[in-house]
């Protein structure tokens, strides 16, 4: 007989809690099944896999992920999860409700390190999915604040005087000091007991950060080892020389801020500039941010395997 044709699935997972309720996406190696395209929209490509697909025989290791920043839509990390599916890793997309103001936003810093170890709880509790991970292999992934969550969650500490003075005068450091300004908030009204708790969890085996946010507040802690981390950047200024969290450092020069969007439709810049958006959100062409992702994608995945966290 032959054998079966291995593809993407992608099913969804609620977490449900009055106060924080999160949405999962997971992304995982699947057999057979018709392909559709998940998410997308009038400027978004969406992502092609087989919703509800009967997942591939064996145990795969794990990655969360932690989605951009404080108003970045749900599924924008869609496209690595379908990579990484691809190469044999199950990706649990994780979305924490969206702020609905400025005020509410203040402590997402540490409220999504958290969201990602409630994650892995829940997937690792749900029958079917805790005999096809492999719990010893964990790793997390975000993009912007995502990729902030990501560090603290591997153990990366957050220094409260540092982030509370990121959008004091003297200029922006955050990317959402206007914002907040112009909601009369800002990040000085963030919780400072949350701010300075440990949230480490020791079952997450590595790192991977793409243009983590704030990197200059956060510090190393003596009493939880970060795991090892790599940090991406794209294109750009390399980050800040004197961060404390350990972590290697790569950047693809010829990639932008915006690339770890999806891909654009071809008519996604002229609704962006009609909606007095950045049409430069879709970079220059479909293709180039196609070959970006590629980039993205294989670099995460080698430094996975090199950890131990991803097939080889």
């Amino acid at each position: 007989t032959d054998a079966p044709v291995v593809t993407i699935g992608v099913t969804r997972l609620e977490a449900p809690d009055a106060q924080r309720p999160l949405a999962l996406s997971i992304w995982y190696p699947a057999v057979g099944g018709a392909t559709e395209t998940i998410g997308g929209n009038a400027v978004f490509v969406g992502t092609q896999a087989v919703p509800d697909a009967p997942p591939a025989e064996g145990r795969y290791p794990i990655a969360l992920i932690s989605h951009g920043g404080l108003r970045a839509a749900q599924g924008s990390g869609n496209w690595l999860a379908a990579a990484l599916a691809r190469a044999g890793v199950v990706a649990l997309v994780v979305s924490g409700p969206r702020p609905s103001d400025a005020a509410a936003a203040v402590d997402e810093i540490w409220r999504r390190p958290d969201d990602l170890s409630r994650a892995l709880d829940r997937i690792l509790a749900t029958e079917g999915w805790s005999r096809r991970i492999d719990a010893t292999r964990v790793s997390a992934i975000g993009f912007a604040l995502g990729g902030t969550a990501a560090l603290v969650a591997g153990g990366a500490g957050i220094d409260p005087p540092t982030y509370l003075r990121s959008c004091a005068q003297g200029g922006p450091v955050g990317p959402d000091c206007a914002w907040f300004a112009a909601q009369g908030s800002g990040l000085d009204q963030a919780d400072a007991a949350g701010l300075t708790a440990v949230r480490r969890d020791p079952r997450i085996g590595s790192v991977v950060a793409i243009e983590p946010e704030y990197i200059h507040a956060l510090t190393a802690t003596d009493d939880a080892p970060a795991s090892p981390a790599l940090i991406v950047l794209l294109g750009g200024a390399d980050a800040p020389s004197d961060r404390t969290v350990p972590a290697a450092e790569i950047t693809i020069r010829d990639a932008r801020l915006t690339d770890g969007f999806p891909l654009c439709t071809s008519a996604g810049p002229a609704i962006l500039a009609e909606e007095g958006e950045d049409p430069a959100l879709c970079g220059s062409s479909a293709e180039a941010r196609a070959r970006i992702h590629t980039e993205i994608a294989d670099t995460v995945l080698e430094f996975l395997a090199a950890d131990g966290t991803a097939p080889r």
